[in-house]
């Protein structure tokens, strides 16, 4: 808010008319209101005894504030679209540079309005828009840094995406810095910084890696589910969860062990001994090829390391030791061969 706004809020809040502030500090009440509708502004003198009679800090009449509140912020954005929906640019683009002006320390208030800005700009096909792009670049520069992690990480990412659109792609790479490795958004743009600059194989590489780590992803969500639904005896959301992994790993070709596996558990509550044999001499075969992704052309692109059958068969074959729902297979000749085959596939026996 102006100095005027904030006199008349609080004057209000005080319940003063213009007539009383005046007489407070002894001035004229056409002064008073000079100031609240923006035609005038207060003496640099007065500043300490308008914010003494109105209980409040000069740097609260000033607007001077480390953070704006989020309903604030909120009321500024609303103020900004009913500014964009008039359609006249140049107008919008001085307003929003004055708010973030006066409030200079919010980087929350900038990276909500910058995007705004950048996008309106091509909405309303603004001609000669150097200006503009120059100002805006600056500004989102300057949200680099910012003490908010999350606000340099999406203004880095703004500012990638905008360095991208002009073609720009050594200032767009120097920007990758200021987003964690670890973030998938690192990878994305990365490999579109690839696919732009030709490097197609290297883009191709990061895609495919991308599919194998949202499947991890994906498919330790399933499993979440799947116990949280089997805690509650809800057996058809089971069936469904257990459905939709199977399709999953088939659509992306992560093997039969993968497609399998989650089947197992209502099989082995249910102590059905033949679907779980069957599950289990599966799981097992799925094994030998429980790297089949790798060799799939939907990854042709991506060098894998050794495979990891035998920390498959390690993990499955410990679980057997451990776990007492397979307690009524044991006795069977083909749990027998199961176990052998998974022995034989740790490296024991060979």
């Amino acid at each position: 808010m102006n100095i005027g706004e904030v006199i008349r809020k609080y004057r209000k809040e005080k319940q003063l008319t213009q007539e009383q502030l005046a007489d407070y500090l002894g001035i004229t009440p056409s002064a008073v209101n000079k100031w609240e509708n923006n035609y005038s502004l207060p003496d640099i003198a007065l500043l300490a005894p308008i914010a003494r009679v109105l209980g409040i800090t000069t740097d609260t009449l000033l607007s001077y504030k480390e953070e704006l509140t989020k309903p604030e912020i909120r009321q500024i954005i609303e103020q900004f679209t009913e500014k964009a929906l008039a359609g006249d640019y140049d107008a919008l683009f001085s307003w929003a540079m004055e708010v973030m002006q006066e409030y200079p320390n919010s980087g929350t208030l900038a990276i909500n309005l910058l995007p705004g800005l950048d996008a309106y700009k091509s909405i309303l096909s603004v001609s000669e828009a150097g200006a503009y792009e120059e100002q805006i670049g600056k500004a989102y520069r300057r949200l680099l840094s910012d003490t908010d992690p999350e606000i340099v990480r999406r203004a880095a990412e703004l500012s990638f995406y905008r360095y991208m659109n002009q073609k720009e792609y050594d200032e767009a790479e120097k920007i990758l810095s200021f987003v964690p490795e670890r973030d998938s958004e690192h990878k994305m743009m990365r490999a579109l910084l690839h696919r732009r600059r030709g490097e197609h194989g290297e883009a191709y590489k990061l895609y495919e890696w991308m599919i194998l780590e949202g499947y991890e992803k994906i498919n330790g969500a399933f499993s979440n589910l799947f116990m949280m639904a089997a805690d509650a005896g809800d057996t058809g959301r089971c069936d469904l969860i257990t459905e939709k992994q199977e399709q999953l790993a088939h659509l992306l070709e992560m093997g039969r062990y993968h497609e399998v596996y989650l089947q197992l558990y209502p099989a082995l509550e249910k102590k059905d001994k033949e679907t779980s044999l069957y599950l289990l001499e599966e799981m097992v075969q799925g094994i030998q090829n429980a790297s089949a992704y790798q060799k799939s052309e939907l990854y042709s692109h991506v060098e894998f390391g050794p495979g990891d059958r035998r920390n498959v068969a390690f993990l499955l074959r410990q679980s057997f030791e451990q776990d007492e729902t397979i307690d009524f297979l044991r006795e069977d000749e083909r749990f027998g061969r199961i176990q052998k085959e998974l022995d034989r596939l740790c490296g024991q026996n060979e």
